[in-house]
């Protein structure tokens, strides 16, 4: 064997080395891309799970609220019927009670 030889066995064997290594670190660099690729896609789904409560949460929010304006409206209804017919009937009491004095006037 000469120099040369030994010189292209060598490099034969450095060059194997060098590629194994770079396969070696392309092999980790994609599994590291694979796990990014999963937390990010395993992130999304959470957003959307959040994103669909946050929803469902605002339409019965909204719910809530026509259920209380609608009962505030119609409570305000009652109030009004209610203090209508309490002066309807202070009026009442009023007329008669001054009918009743008018009539004990007269008796004297």
């Amino acid at each position: 064997m000469s120099t040369g030889d030994i010189l292209n066995i060598v490099l034969a064997v450095v060059l194997l080395g060098v590629g194994t290594g770079i396969v070696w670190l392309l092999y980790y660099l994609v599994q590291i891309v694979k796990d990014i690729h999963g937390a990010i896609t395993e992130f999304r789904q959470m957003i959307q799970g959040v994103h669909q409560r946050l929803t469902h949460f605002g339409e019965m929010l909204d719910v809530i609220q026509s259920k209380v304006s609608s009962s505030a409206s119609a409570v305000s209804s009652v109030v009004r019927a209610v203090t209508e017919i309490v002066s309807f009937a202070r009026e009442k009491k009023a007329k008669r009670a001054a009918k009743r004095s008018v009539e004990e006037s007269e008796d004297f």
